[in-house]
C-alpha cells in the first residue's frame, strides 16, 4: 500500500470522499453519525486513561472528592475529544471538497492534525500519556520499517533488546536520581534527606528510606505486593474495558475471554522490575555514589524486560529518555544558546500529541502492515469503526476495486 500510495493522486481523479469514507451518505448526513459516533467513540477512548489515573489514588477513594474529580476530567475529556473522534472526519470531508485532489501524505495526516488541536483542553496528565503512546507507536513503526540483516537480528533478538532495555533503563533512573524527582516509571528513586547533627546540615541518600522500622526484606517484599497488585489492575483493565458489555451479556463467555488473553508476562515485568530495583538498592555497598547506585540497580532492573519483549514496552524508555535528559541538560551548568531556551517554551507536549495522532492515523491507512494491532483496535474504538472503514475504502481504491 505504501508503494501504491505514490499513485494516489492519479488513483483519485475522479473519486470524492463519499467513495472512501461514507458511502451511501452525503457529507451533512454523514457529519450527523459523525457527532453522535464521536461521542461514543470519545467515552471509550478516554476511559482507560481516566481510570488508569483513579487507580494511582486508590488509597484515597473513600474520599467523595477524588470521584467528582474523576467525573469531572472524564467528561472533560469527552467534550474536548470530540473535535479529534468526529470533527477529524468533518475536517476530511470539508478539506478534500475545498482543496480538491491531494497527495497520499496529506489526505489523512492534515484533518487529523487539525481535530487534534483542541488537545489543550484535555487534562495535562491524559495529553501527556496519550500523547507519549502515540509518539511510541510512531517509533515502534520507524523501527519495523528499517530494512537490512542486523536492523533484522535486533527486532528478532530477545537477549538484545534486553540488555538494550537494561541500558535505556540504567540512563532513566541514574538521571531522575540526579534530578531528584518522580515520574510515571516502573519504580521511584530514593530522596535525599537533610538531618542536623552537631548544628551542622548533613545531606544524605536515603538508600533504604525503610531503615529502621523495617528490615530489607521485609520492605523489599512490601514493594513487590505492591509492584504485583499495580500490574494485576493494569491488565484487568486493558483486558475487561474492551469487553465489558460480555459481562451482561454472557458473563462466563467474559471470564473465560479475560482468564485466556490475560498477560502474565505483564505482571512478570512489573513485579521483576520493582524486585531487582529494590534488593540492588539495598545490598549494593553505601561507598556507590546515589547516581551510579540508581543507574547499576536500574539496568539490571531493565533485565526484566525478558519476561515481556513488547515494541510499546521497549519504546516507552526512548521517548521519557529525550525529555528527561532535556531536564538534566536545562538544570545544569552547560550553556544554553537561544534556540534551546525557545524549544524549552514551546508547548512541545501539546505539538507532539497532535503530530502523533495525526500521523498514526496516516500511518494506519497507508502503511496497515507497519502498524500493531493495537494501534488499529485503538483508531478503530475512538473513531467507532471509521477509520476501518476509510481504510478499506483506501485500499480499494488503490487496488482498482472503486
Amino acid at each position: 500500500m505504501g508503494t501504491l500510495s505514490k499513485h494516489f493522486y492519479a488513483a483519485t481523479r475522479d473519486k470524492t470522499c463519499r467513495d472512501m469514507l461514507h458511502p451511501g451518505h452525503t457529507c451533512w448526513q454523514a457529519g450527523q453519525v459523525y457527532l453522535w459516533q464521536g461521542l461514543i467513540g470519545a467515552m471509550r477512548h478516554y476511559l482507560p486513561g481516566a481510570v488508569t489515573a483513579l487507580l494511582f489514588r486508590m488509597n484515597q477513594w473513600d474520599d467523595p472528592r477524588v470521584w467528582m474529580n474523576f467525573v469531572a476530567q472524564y467528561a472533560r475529556c469527552i467534550v474536548a475529544g470530540l473535535p479529534m473522534t468526529a470533527g477529524s472526519f468533518h475536517f476530511f470531508c470539508g478539506f478534500y471538497n475545498l482543496l480538491g485532489r491531494f497527495s497520499a501524505p496529506f489526505f489523512v495526516f492534515i484533518p487529523s492534525f487539525l481535530g487534534a488541536c483542541t488537545c489543550m483542553f484535555l487534562p495535562r496528565p491524559i495529553v501527556r500519556a496519550q500523547g507519549v503512546g502515540l509518539l511510541n507507536m510512531y517509533v515502534e513503526f520507524l523501527i519495523r520499517r528499517v530494512r537490512g540483516r542486523t536492523a533484522e537480528t535486533l527486532r528478532t533478538s530477545r537477549l538484545i533488546g534486553t540488555i538494550m532495555f537494561g541500558v535505556f533503563s540504567a540512563a532513566m533512573m541514574g538521571a531522575l536520581q540526579y534530578l531528584q524527582i518522580d515520574r510515571v516509571w516502573f519504580a521511584n528513586v530514593y530522596k535525599e534527606s537533610v538531618t542536623h547533627n552537631n548544628n551542622k546540615e548533613d545531606c544524605k541518600i536515603r538508600y533504604c528510606s525503610h531503615h529502621p522500622t523495617k528490615p530489607c526484606w521485609q520492605h523489599i517484599l512490601i514493594q513487590v505486593k505492591r509492584s504485583f497488585y499495580f500490574g494485576l489492575a493494569i491488565c484487568l483493565i486493558k483486558n475487561a474495558l474492551p469487553r465489558i458489555t460480555m459481562l451482561f451479556s454472557s458473563p462466563v463467555s467474559f471470564l473465560r475471554a479475560i482468564a485466556s488473553r490475560f498477560d502474565y508476562g505483564l505482571i512478570g515485568f512489573f513485579t521483576g522490575y520493582k524486585a531487582l530495583f529494590e534488593i540492588f538498592n539495598c545490598c549494593l555497598p553505601t561507598k556507590v555514589s546515589s547516581i551510579t547506585r540508581s543507574s547499576i540497580a536500574g539496568f539490571f532492573a531493565g533485565t526484566s524486560y525478558y519476561f515481556f519483549p513488547n515494541y510499546l514496552l521497549f519504546t516507552y524508555p526512548i521517548t521519557e529518555l529525550m525529555e528527561v535528559y532535556w531536564l538534566v541538560y536545562m538544570r545544569s551548568d552547560l550553556p544554553k544558546p537561544a534556540l534551546a531556551r525557545f524549544i524549552d517554551r514551546l508547548p512541545v507536549v501539546l505539538l507532539a500529541y497532535a503530530f502523533s495522532l495525526g500521523m498514526m492515523y496516516h500511518l494506519r491507512v497507508v502503511y496497515p502492515y507497519y502498524t500493531n494491532r493495537y494501534c488499529h483496535k485503538l483508531m478503530n474504538i475512538g473513531t467507532t469503526g471509521r477509520s476501518e472503514m476509510l481504510a478499506r475504502g483506501y485500499a480499494e481504491i488503490m487496488l482498482g476495486y472503486k
